[in-house]
């Protein structure tokens, strides 16, 4: 399959499930890994077909030091090519887990969701986009299984779930796995590079 297959492919995916209306605002939640970077590309690439707007929000938990800086200047850079809005927040995410007695990985989960709210609000969007995609179902589903989890928990991950309000959460990627995922990117770069020559 080719980068034109899978936007088709996706933009179906999002329609069938009613991820988004003409008009809607997206905000896509972009940490810098290979996921999320693919959902980027591909909502702005379905931004015109779709009638969508795209936004983004980028977290740096300060957990990974340098590696974390370059992530963020890495999506800082995405987005002023790509010509998509951006918010970045620095949160203390270790101070906060400690403050709390949680896990390092609820508090970053409890603080990206806090500012995706309030970034979503700030951008105007109505849809919240993650990167989950089929290999992360596939895993929610076995360890909900482990867990003996009742039928909800077997259905896995949701297409689409109410966030707050009048905000929905979207997954557009989980007609994807992260092979098909790290292929669309490899063309994705090719297209920059031809495009830069």
């Amino acid at each position: 399959m080719n980068m034109q297959m899978w936007k088709m492919q996706i933009r179906e995916y999002m329609k069938q499930n009613h991820m988004a209306e003409p008009g809607d605002g997206v905000l896509a939640a972009v940490s810098g890994g290979a996921d999320s970077v693919c959902l980027l590309f591909v909502l702005k690439a379905l931004e015109d077909s779709l009638g969508i707007r795209v936004a983004t929000f980028h977290l740096n938990h300060g957990l990974r030091g340098e590696e974390a800086d370059h992530d963020e200047a890495y999506v800082r850079k995405l987005c002023e090519r790509l010509q998509i809005p951006l918010k970045v927040v620095r949160e203390d995410v270790a101070g906060y887990a400690k403050e709390r007695g949680i896990s390092e990985e609820e508090a970053g989960r409890i603080l990206r969701y806090k500012w995706l709210e309030k970034t979503a609000e700030e951008f105007d969007c109505r849809r919240i986009a993650t990167a989950h995609h089929k290999d992360d179902q596939t895993e929610t589903v076995l360890m909900n299984l482990l867990r003996g989890s009742g039928l909800r928990g077997l259905g896995g991950i949701r297409p689409v779930r109410e966030f707050s309000g009048e905000r929905t959460l979207i997954r557009p990627l989980l007609c994807m796995n992260r092979q098909e995922i790290e292929a669309y990117l490899l063309e994705e770069r090719e297209s920059w590079c031809e495009d830069s020559t």
